[in-house]
């Protein structure tokens, strides 16, 4: 009898149908394991991934597509490697794979203007990983204020709303108004004039009484009579906010501000120089050069 449960014995074993034991993580005691290690790292999930109690124990749930997740364990099971991580406001073990590791550019300050194109969500953080806080209606204009990018897809914050993907907004063109496009209508008339010293008509101007001049009769707004004295009244700008009709102002004496010119777009300059009344290219080497600064009376 006990040759007969001998036999059967090695005869079970040799077919593999001895179930073998479970040890206290999990794992089977048949199994080849490695020692428990730290690991680390924030990753996102690429596809949905089932979530163990132990490296290849007992299936305790579901981690989602495009979640974030955190590495806090690692070994090996049968040469195959096992994570424990964290996420979505679980923990468990998870096979290795069909992930991406998190990369995020630093915030800067991106200040513009733009229109939904479509209906688009946004989160309270840049990553479409993070939990949903609403929905940018389509069409609405909105003013950024910081720019991210994440695995270098770029991510932009909305002013009273949240991240959204920089890919649904389109700059909003600022348009001209009709009095401002007027105020180069009207100065063109005197192209040509004399430049005079102190001028103020038509008859010849200088540059201030040029800009002067063009402002009371185009727009209707008395402004300073001298260079100096528009550059400290006016509202100061940088190069990328001006607008045509806004003032560009010079150092050409070496003392201070001593010109100022009407910007008509383009990078062209509307101004009483040399010795006429014409336009000239704020690119040019002389004007670039002796620039102080730019100014607005909008």
């Amino acid at each position: 009898m006990k040759k007969a449960i001998a036999t059967s014995l090695v005869m079970a074993l040799s077919f593999g149908t001895v179930t073998a034991a479970t040890t206290m993580d999990g794992t089977t005691a048949s199994a080849k394991t490695s020692s428990i290690k730290n690991a680390s790292g924030t990753y996102i999930t690429t596809t949905a991934k089932s979530l163990y109690a132990t490296a290849k124990g007992k299936k305790i749930g579901t981690i989602k597509r495009n979640a974030k997740v955190t590495l806090l364990k690692k070994r090996t099971v049968n040469g195959k490697w096992w994570y424990q991580i964290s996420g979505s406001g679980k923990k468990g073990w998870v096979a290795i794979g069909n992930w991406k590791k998190l990369r995020l550019s630093s915030v800067k300050t991106y200040k513009h203007t733009y229109k939904t194109k479509t209906r688009k969500s946004y989160y309270a953080s840049a990553g479409s990983f993070n939990a949903r806080s609403g929905i940018i209606p389509r069409g609405k204009q909105v003013k950024t204020t910081q720019y991210r990018t994440v695995n270098g897809v770029a991510w932009v914050r909305v002013s009273g709303y949240g991240w959204t993907l920089k890919s649904n907004l389109k700059t909003v063109t600022k348009k001209t108004s009709s009095s401002v496009s007027s105020t180069i209508s009207y100065g063109e008339r005197f192209l040509g004039v004399p430049y005079v010293w102190g001028g103020t008509t038509p008859s010849g101007f200088d540059c201030s009484g040029f800009t002067s001049y063009v402002y009371k009769h185009a727009l209707g707004k008395s402004i300073p009579r001298t260079s100096t004295a528009q550059y400290a009244s006016s509202k100061k700008i940088s190069k990328s906010s001006l607008q045509v009709g806004d003032l560009v102002f010079f150092n050409t004496s070496g003392g201070g501000v001593s010109h100022v010119s009407i910007y008509a777009g383009n990078n062209k300059l509307l101004h009483a120089a040399g010795n006429k009344v014409k336009y000239s290219n704020i690119n040019d080497g002389y004007w670039n050069k002796r620039i102080v600064g730019y100014g607005t009376f909008r």
